[in-house]
């Protein structure tokens, strides 16, 4: 779970700064608080 948080930063990171790379699965600021939502628990 948290391996998959850091990957989703990354990949909100890439879609930031180098939109022309694309990431494998849509990620957002929302999406991301959602899964740090659901490691808090």
């Amino acid at each position: 779970p948290m391996q998959e948080l850091r990957w989703l930063l990354e990949e909100l990171r890439v879609s930031f700064f180098a939109q022309e790379l694309r990431t494998p699965q849509p990620v957002s600021v929302k999406r991301l608080d959602k899964a740090w939502a659901l490691l808090n628990i």
